[in-house]
């Protein structure tokens, strides 16, 4: 691998870089260290942790107010809740059944799923083969059930899932978002979460809060189960077109549950305090301080994977690889060791598994941008030609354009070849080494795929015919005869007996005559032919 590295040639400056890197990473590795004992139960967050992580938040206390959907989702998808569950094919779990959606035309999917047995339930039994002799912690004790309970689901085919909030706030445009990262068969992506409330289905006047989400090959749709205070949906592959575009497929694949991590149930599933509900235990002062923990961990990773690439400047002074291959075995630097290796020599103690994770993240929060801008593309309509040009002018001014995206790109396989390089020679675990190189072959090859995609859907997009451009080929219903039937719906253009006749259809200078609404279907994919014959659409005015 050809990886040039430059160092800043300031010295102060170089020095500052290096102890804000340490700082931000030293930090991050400690916020990890608690939460990893938090979940195994072996510590709890004190009062006086509570108060310095959450302020003048901490003296905030539930009302005692029945939880409204508004309000759950708000704690829901804070930045550093986690949701821990499991995720399995239908067929494989006697538990599971589903009821398929027809997506009907209000977009009102219908869901029913039974209780998936989870990979974090404590089995009745407890081994005894150390009945007698000293026994493990607490925390030996469950990590070891927890162990125990993957494996057996693993073999039934039932995976651990994980879904763990990101970031919120507001895109160039103006849009609220929702960033976060899910986790099944040992794959994380991260994906743009959409919800909303809505009115349940039969008589009933309750309201249901529906979750969705998209990564590179699936599409997750679920709902809020009040009665099991967990998410539960399912998951169906998105498959491409012959035009490009994205589809998703009618058949479910997968179905998931996934409960909230909080501060009595650090693992999502687990037995609450008599005293407490799941309403007091999520919004109690304790659940919000391990949340914020989390988003603190999760920030000064971020942190830290820029800390360390900004140790490196393009006009520096250049690190030879070759130099550095005698550190990793080394205790100490030498009087003939230059700038350079001194310099690397101070991040020997870094976490370079979890470092080159974070760099795979950021790559992954590339990907899901691609994607974010690949739908808004993919649902964009134009009513007229210069409503189409303003459209591109402000993607290209918000830097949303193809060339900033292509510089993100490069900008992310970059980050991760900085990681990878100085891993390579100091890391002495050649398993976190080769699981590195794979990872960031594996990342950058996603990015590929995921800019090509937001390069189609621009080109699609720029290529798309505005709605004033097909109205120049609308027909009265009279002009038409009630024998034609529309070739990309099949249905009559024009019913003898039908009262409405106000629906507008279109006949193609070749002829050929269609449903208004389907030849904009048409058209929106950016198509620039007719549906029958192929035959080129153009102006009739510019011939």
């Amino acid at each position: 691998m050809d990886i040039n590295l430059y160092l800043d040639a300031d010295p102060d400056q170089r020095e500052q870089q290096i102890g804000a890197f340490q700082s931000s990473h030293d930090e991050w590795q400690e916020y990890k260290r608690i939460l990893q004992l938090h979940e195994t139960n072996a510590v709890t967050l004190t009062d006086d942790d509570v108060k310095q992580l959450l302020g003048e938040e901490s003296n905030k206390k539930d009302d005692g107010t029945k939880l409204t959907l508004k309000s759950l989702a708000h704690s829901l998808f804070q930045p550093g809740m986690k949701f821990i569950g499991t995720i399995c094919i239908p067929s494989l779990g006697d538990d599971v059944r589903h009821a398929h959606d027809s997506d009907s035309d209000d977009g009102d999917d219908t869901v029913i799923i039974d209780t998936v047995n989870d990979v974090d339930t404590v089995n009745d039994e407890q081994p005894d083969d150390n009945a007698g002799e000293n026994t493990a912690t607490d925390s030996d004790a469950q990590l070891e059930t927890v162990d125990r309970t993957t494996t057996s689901a693993n073999a039934s085919g039932v995976e651990q899932y994980e879904l763990v909030i990101l970031e919120k706030g507001t895109d160039e445009f103006g849009n609220d978002f929702i960033l976060g990262a899910h986790t099944a068969y040992h794959d994380t992506q991260c994906v743009h979460i959409n919800y909303h409330i809505r009115d349940a289905n039969g008589q009933t006047s309750e309201e249901v809060l529906d979750i969705e989400y998209e990564d590179e090959e699936t599409c997750i749709k679920g709902s809020w189960n009040p009665s099991s205070c967990c998410l539960e949906g399912y998951v169906r592959q998105r498959l491409q077109a012959n035009d490009g575009a994205f589809h998703t497929s009618d058949e479910v694949t997968h179905v998931f549950t996934l409960y909230p991590c909080t501060n009595q149930c650090p693992r999502g599933r687990g037995v609450r305090n008599e005293q407490s509900s799941f309403q007091d235990d999520l919004l109690s002062p304790k659940t919000r301080a391990v949340v914020e923990l989390r988003n603190r961990a999760n920030s000064k990773g971020f942190e830290s994977a820029d800390n360390y690439n900004d140790l490196f400047k393009p006009d520096g002074l250049k690190i030879e690889i070759e130099d550095l291959q005698t550190l990793k075995h080394r205790r100490a630097l030498t009087a003939t060791d230059n700038v350079q290796i001194r310099s690397i020599w101070k991040l020997r103690e870094s976490n370079w598994e979890d470092l080159s994770n974070c760099c795979s993240m950021i790559s992954e929060k590339t990907c899901a941008r691609f994607r974010y801008r690949t739908s808004l593309l993919d649902r964009a309509s134009f009513e007229s030609g210069e409503e189409q040009r303003v459209f591109f002018e402000k993607w290209k001014r918000v830097g949303f354009c193809l060339a900033k995206a292509h510089a993100e790109w490069d900008s992310c396989d970059n980050s991760t070849a900085r990681v990878f390089s100085i891993a390579f020679v100091l890391c002495r675990n050649l398993q976190i080494v080769s699981s590195s190189l794979q990872s960031m072959m594996y990342k950058s090859r996603r990015l590929g795929q995921n800019y090509d995609m937001l390069e189609s859907s621009w080109r699609r997009a720029n290529a798309r015919k505005p709605t004033d451009f097909l109205t120049q080929f609308e027909v009265s219903s009279h002009e038409v005869s009630r024998q034609f039937t529309c070739s990309i719906c099949f249905e009559g253009l024009a019913n003898e007996g039908d009262e409405d006749l106000t629906m507008a259809l279109y006949r193609l200078p070749c002829s050929h005559c269609f449903h208004g609404v389907c030849l904009q279907k048409w058209f929106h994919n950016s198509h620039v032919t007719c549906p029958i014959c192929r035959a080129p659409v153009t102006d009739p005015d510019k011939k």
